[in-house]
């Protein structure tokens, strides 16, 4: 489940009661049409085109792993393609430096195998070559797959996609993050940062209980930290005025469908050449449930929970207590401000 999913989840169930009640709800929604993700132009079939040399980032760790690397070769040789290159994420490098080495390899088209994480470590590197992304998603997330439109329940059908389907470029947010210790910070992100709670809650789901039982751990986090003080903020959006709120999470957004068919932008796409701050206030578990029930309904509520701000670029300042940040589910730190910006364009990627 990907961080506002998480963080919608934790408030909702410790609002409404249980799962049952959010899935019902959501699964009457899905029949509401939602904005698409990214501009749709009519599509030829999939066929293989001319060969091009293939690299594919893994992480060995993820359950069937092994299964689609299998899909790849054999869809390489079918098309009369190479043999991939592969290259193994590890812990003290989770693509980065995959990246590099695929593309010193020469290849063309470069495969990100695995969760969020291993998405957005393939994207911020190939972002601003000519190189093409392909996306094989194997997390329990899948956001920028989601976003994509892509088969992510089916490994195989997006291994299609990923060789032989067609490439769309999209924008990425780049973050520059000023530390608590001092540091500066420098990331890119495919669908969404936060700052506040939805981070939170990500640090403090415990590792045992995810295993067992998956998403719903972080249901048991957000209860522990639903009700707390929310904290000073300054918010500048391109060349406006500051604002000010207390607020108990900042959230960067390059789009918003989430899971459940739930979307927690207002507009956004992925190649708009903008991006969205989407500032949640919520005080009480009475503002939890307008917060919760507004984002599912996509109706506008009478409690001033959520707001919306639209632009280029976006500047927050956490005035008196630093916040831990995250992107794309990965832990950036405690931050005391950062600087959001769209980079239009600066990704090729695979879509059907």
């Amino acid at each position: 489940m990907t961080r506002p999913s998480r963080l919608l989840a934790a408030a909702g169930l410790a609002v409404f009661g249980g799962a049952a009640a959010a899935s019902i709800t959501a699964a009457w929604l899905r029949s509401s049409p939602l904005p698409p993700a990214i501009a749709a132009p009519d599509r030829p079939p999939l066929t293989p085109g001319p060969p091009r040399r293939v690299g594919v980032v893994v992480n060995p760790a993820k359950h069937g792993a092994r299964e689609a690397l299998d899909a790849v070769r054999s869809s390489l040789r079918r098309a009369g393609w190479e043999k991939p290159r592969v290259y193994e994420t590890t812990v003290e490098d989770p693509g980065a430096g995959q990246v590099s080495a695929a593309l010193a390899d020469g290849c063309e088209l470069v495969l990100a195998m695995g969760g969020d994480g291993t998405v957005r470590q393939v994207a911020a590197e190939l972002a601003g070559t000519e190189k093409t992304l392909g996306i094989v998603p194997l997390g329990t997330g899948n956001l920028l797959a989601r976003n994509l439109e892509l088969p992510f329940t089916d490994p195989a059908g997006c291994v299609q996609i990923a060789l032989h389907g067609h490439p769309h470029r999209i924008d990425l947010i780049g973050i520059r993050a000023e530390l608590a210790e001092g540091e500066a910070v420098r990331q890119r992100f495919t669908v969404m940062g936060g700052a506040g709670f939805d981070a939170q809650i990500m640090t403090d789901t415990r590792d045992r209980l995810k295993a067992r039982i998956g998403w719903i751990a972080y249901v048991e986090a957000g209860m522990r930290n639903l009700v707390a003080r929310r904290h000073s903020v300054s918010i500048t959006v391109d060349d406006a005025a500051p604002v000010h709120r207390k607020t108990r999470s900042v959230i960067v957004a390059n789009t918003g469908d989430l899971t459940a068919g739930i979307r927690l932008a207002e507009a956004s796409r992925l190649d708009d050449a903008r991006l969205e701050t989407i500032v949640l206030t919520p005080r009480s578990l009475l503002d939890w449930a307008a917060l919760t029930w507004q984002v599912i309904s996509r109706r506008r509520g009478l409690l001033p929970v959520i707001e919306h701000l639209h632009g280029r670029r976006v500047h927050v300042d956490f005035l008196h207590h630093p916040q831990p940040m995250e992107v794309d589910g990965d832990y950036v730190g405690e931050v005391r401000a950062f600087t959001a910006e769209v980079q239009p364009g600066v990704l090729r990627v695979q879509t059907a």
